[in-house]
């Protein structure tokens, strides 16, 4: 595959571990040192963990005004939440009756209070002996102490895990599987996040399904919920900033009035009380009224200090290149050097390398980085510059904070990443889509002039920073159907574990608008199995079900109304689909029949002339492979291995496409299937790996398309090794297909988990037959969890599966030598199902 040498390595984050600490941080480049206790990475990591050594904060007589909002510098003193301490000690502390991994949300609105206390918490767990690590969402070389000395901590581990919301999924899976929350001793997570919402919602079900974790949370409530506290802690930060900011006087610091519900949250409370001992001094200056005013009046502060800079001959930059680099890393910061260079051309702030090195330089001058090596540190807090980019785009209302009519400019080249290598491009627009999605769910103006035009010019940006990004942006007010039908050929077109669930959503409130208009029943059908499809991927069965037999009434209509070819197939499609989602919920009958009429339908137009009988002659295979399948279901295998070797025909003799090798790899499993039934062991397996090699081939092309195929297929290829009495390859494909299953569990638990807990107890009959007794029962038990909890929403679909586990737990207890256990077979899904 030809790729572009000048870009950056995709984030991959590959990891050995307990090989030795090494890090190829240049493109292209490897590293490995020799065989200790510690991890080996290859390609940019989505994240890294960064040990927090209790180090002193910078003196506060250093700081700028903003810099001592700054929760990092803990310049106000800590007051209040000893409810949340007490809870979170509670939490951190291991018994015998409390689990070694828990995990931990506080969510609460930005500027409540959520990093303070996380903060504190960490220096109270830190003092009692734990280790604590904070996990940040960028690439970058991860702390050396953050991976190597496990022998530090001698209560457990903690990590600190901030914007939990703006993490996609995949991410916040794989840092909960990474090595290093998984050795020995207990282990807890604190994620702090804005917002809840299916992100949270998937997570905790997959911490406690998958990885059996406890998992609690709690919304952080207003640290000042009535006016008498307000004024107290004002007061207490009024004090402690009088003592650091020069020329005022506490005494003719002026209170606002509290009782505005906009005080309730720290942050808003230090802030006025911050403004109002800065312009203590004088009493003619007018003290700013509101929020946003506070937020001008430090921004304006900020200005100040980049002029001073400027005078002093720190810095040679004009005020309008630092203020357009400013707004650059609040789009995009902080980000390696070399990728800052990058960005700041593609803004257009700067063209000339040497013009580019000088702002960069001079941004770092005016915000130093974090970390050694990267620049354009954003401003701080957030809720500062969140304010910043608010006012500078144009719409806000507010004539006292003039907008810069360069900004949307900046932030449109962003989002294009004109002239930069293609994987730079997509890390610069995720971050940029990320932070104006989050602005403009509190500034309209934002997403009317520029998150929402930028969508509706460039649709396919909606899905640039993921699926949760993705659904901040579908619950803006202004997002209209018309721009979510723009998007909608932007989502992916199959199951994508990132994106089922808000691809529902948008497809969802899509067909509830195209349906209201009463289309003929032609396009009625169309909408529902489009509709049905996204729900089959977000793991909705039932849903999903229901979506199809309205399809196929309206298929019924659409054949009444106009009988054509095209009517026929339509109506035959939708049978096909009911089928896949009937079977779903263990209705065998009921789907032979729906298949068996699909295939009634299509067989005369596959046996047509025309251009359209080679479209036909494919939908005919595909819903032969379905019947093969129902009828293997309710026993009647003969008939299934004749409707399974047509559709391999029928696969086999057009010509080659993408859609014939999915085809064939999902009818060749399903004959599989078959064959064994029938007692044909070896033809079986040998015909199950060739669509084994198809589906490797497939999977290492689109692994996030083909990967359930992939797994499903390992759990047939093990059946069969396993019937012919070769339980060791029977472990091996086994484990692996459960491997894929867990990782796909991760990102969407609904859609996988039942085929998770199926190859499991097939495992653990395998392991049984190996007398490997202690992981079979652990296997089934994990198991029966997974469909014990599925048999409580739907006991008619699940309980059979239940009896038959709990059949093998009790063989196994009953007998002392290996014992012939129970199996489950999954057939391979249709690709069009």
């Amino acid at each position: 595959m030809n790729r572009d040498h000048s870009d950056v390595p995709t984030p991959a984050g590959y990891t050995l571990s307990n090989t030795g600490d090494a890090w190829a941080d240049a493109p292209g480049s490897i590293a490995i040192s020799g065989f200790v206790d510690g991890d080996v990475t290859l390609g940019l990591p989505r994240y890294r963990l960064t040990a927090l050594a209790g180090a002193t904060p910078r003196a506060a007589e250093t700081l700028r005004l903003a810099e001592l909002l700054d929760a990092r510098h803990r310049v106000v003193p800590f007051l209040g939440r000893d409810e949340e301490q007490r809870s979170l000690g509670e939490w951190l502390t291991a018994t015998r009756d409390r689990p070694d991994r828990a995990v931990q949300l506080i969510h609460a609105p930005g500027g409540q209070g959520k990093t303070r206390l996380a903060d504190q918490f960490a220096d109270t767990a830190r003092k009692a002996g734990w280790e604590v690590l904070r996990a940040y969402l960028d690439p970058g070389e991860p702390d050396r102490f953050a991976t190597g000395d496990q022998r530090r901590a001698i209560a457990g581990l903690l990590v600190l895990v901030d914007y939990g919301d703006w993490w996609p999924a995949t991410d916040l899976r794989a840092l909960f599987t990474d090595p290093r929350l998984h050795r020995g001793g207990p282990v807890r997570v604190l994620v702090l996040a804005r917002a809840v919402g299916y992100w949270w919602h998937a997570l905790r079900y997959w911490l406690r399904a998958t990885l059996g974790v406890a998992v609690g949370e709690f919304q952080l409530a207003p640290l000042a919920p009535n006016t008498d506290t307000r004024e107290r802690l004002f007061r207490t930060a009024a004090a402690r900033f009088a003592a650091l900011v020069s020329h005022s006087r506490i005494d003719a610091v002026r209170v606002p009035d509290l009782a505005d519900p906009a005080y309730g949250s720290a942050l808003s409370l230090q802030l006025a009380a911050l403004v109002a001992v800065a312009v203590s001094h004088d009493r003619t200056l007018r003290v700013p009224s509101t929020l946003v005013d506070m937020y001008g009046y430090l921004l304006d502060r900020e200005v100040g200090h980049w002029r001073q800079l400027l005078a002093g001959n720190a810095v040679t930059s004009g005020i309008e290149q630092l203020d357009r680099v400013v707004l650059v890393a609040m789009l995009a910061g902080p980000v390696p050097y070399y990728l800052g260079q990058a960005v700041v051309g593609c803004a257009g702030v700067g063209s000339e390398p040497g013009r580019v090195a000088q702002l960069l330089a001079d941004h770092s001058t005016c915000y130093p980085p974090r970390n050694a090596g990267w620049v354009l540190e954003p401003l701080q807090p957030d809720r500062l510059g969140e304010a910043y980019l608010a006012l500078a785009i144009p719409g806000h209302g507010w004539s006292s904070h003039a907008p810069k009519p360069w900004a949307v400019g900046v932030v449109r080249a962003l989002l294009r990443g004109a002239g930069m290598p293609t994987a730079q491009a997509a890390r610069v627009r995720a971050g940029a889509l990320t932070v104006l999605a989050e602005v403009a769910a509190g500034w309209a103006h934002v997403a009317a002039a520029v998150l929402l035009p930028a969508l509706r010019d460039d649709p396919a940006l909606a899905t640039a920073a993921g699926g949760a990004v993705l659904a901040k942006i579908i619950d803006l007010p202004d997002v209209d159907v018309e721009l979510l039908a723009r998007i909608e050929p932007f989502l992916p077109p199959r199951r994508h574990v990132d994106f089922d669930n808000v691809a529902r959503e948008v497809v969802a409130r899509l067909a509830a608008d195209r349906l209201a208009r009463n289309p003929d029943p032609v396009e009625r059908a169309r909408l529902h199995i489009a509709y049905g499809r996204r729900l089959a991927n977000a793991g909705d069965r039932e849903a999903a079900l229901e979506q199809t037999d309205l399809a196929v009434a309206a298929g019924e209509a659409a054949v009444t109304t106009a009988a054509s070819p095209e009517t026929f197939a339509l109506l035959a499609l939708a049978l096909h689909l009911r089928a896949h989602r009937l079977a779903a919920v263990n209705r065998y009958p009921a789907a032979l029949a729906s298949a068996e009429r699909a295939v009634e339908l299509l067989t005369p137009l596959a046996q047509g002339r025309g251009d359209s009988a080679g479209s036909f002659r494919w939908a005919l295979a595909e819903a032969l492979d379905n019947l093969a399948l129902r009828l293997s279901n309710v026993g009647s295998h003969e008939k299934a291995e004749v409707a399974g070797r047509r559709a391999v025909e029928l696969f086999t003799g057009g010509s080659r496409s993408a859609r014939g090798e999915r085809g064939l790899a999902g009818a060749l499993t399903n004959l599989a299937v078959i064959e064994a039934h029938l007692g044909r062991g070896t033809e079986a397996l040998a015909t199950v790996r060739d669509a084994e090699r198809i589906w490797r081939r497939l999977t290492d092309e689109e692994p996030s398309v083909y990967r359930p195929e992939l797994a499903l297929t390992l759990n047939t290829v093990s059946l069969r090794h396993a019937e012919l009495g070769q339980m060791n390859a029977a472990v091996t494909a086994a484990e692996e297909s459960v491997g894929i299953f867990r990782n796909l569990v991760r990102a969407n638990m609904v859609a996988f988990e039942l085929d998770l807990a199926a190859v499991l107890a097939n495992l653990s009959g395998y392991l049984w037959q190996l007398n490997r007794r202690t992981e079979a029962f652990q296997y089934n038990t994990e198991a029966e969890a997974i469909f014990d909890r599925w048999g409580g929403a739907n006991p008619q679909a699940f309980s059979l599966h239940l009896r038959h586990l709990r059949e093998n737990i009790a063989a196994m207890r009953a007998q002392q030598s290996p014992v012939d256990l129970r199996r489950w077979e999954l057939g391979a899904q249709s690709f069009n199902s």
